[in-house]
C-alpha cells in the first residue's frame, strides 16, 4: 500500500491515477493516509480536474467509498468533490455525483449497498 500511495502523490498520469483512487477507496481500511491522498490529488491536479471526466469520476467513486467508510475524516472532502463535479460540463459525472449525493441524503445503508464493492466472507 505504500508503494501505491507514493505513486499517487508522483503520478501524472491520469489513468494511472484513476485506477490508484479506485483502488484507494476500495481499500479504504488498509491506508491510514487516504485523506491526504485525496487532498493531495484535489490540489496538485486541479488544473485538470475541470475537464478530465475519468479523473472526476475515479475520484467521486473514491471519495463516496471512503466516506462511507470514515464519514469523519471525508465529509469536508466528499463536499469539495460533490461541488466540482456538480459544475462538470459533462452530464455523466454531474449525473453520477447527483444520483450520489441523493443516495448519501436519504439512506446510507442503501448507498453503502450500491457504492461499496461487494465482499465475500
Amino acid at each position: 500500500m505504500k508503494i501505491m500511495e507514493s505513486r499517487i502523490v508522483e503520478s501524472d498520469d491520469v489513468e494511472s491515477l484513476c485506477t490508484m483512487l479506485l483502488i484507494l477507496g476500495e481499500t479504504a481500511d488498509l491506508s491510514d493516509n487516504g485523506p491526504y491522498l485525496i487532498e493531495h490529488v484535489l490540489k496538485n491536479q486541479c488544473s485538470i480536474l475541470p475537464a478530465c471526466s475519468r479523473l472526476l469520476t475515479s475520484l467521486l467513486t473514491a471519495c463516496c467509498q471512503l466516506f462511507l467508510r470514515h464519514p469523519a475524516e471525508y465529509q469536508h472532502i466528499l463536499g469539495r468533490v460533490f461541488e466540482l463535479c456538480s459544475t462538470s460540463s459533462d452530464v455523466n459525472v454531474h449525473d453520477k455525483a447527483a444520483m450520489y449525493y441523493m443516495l448519501l441524503s436519504i439512506d446510507t445503508e442503501l448507498a453503502s449497498n450500491v457504492i461499496l464493492p461487494v465482499t465475500v466472507d
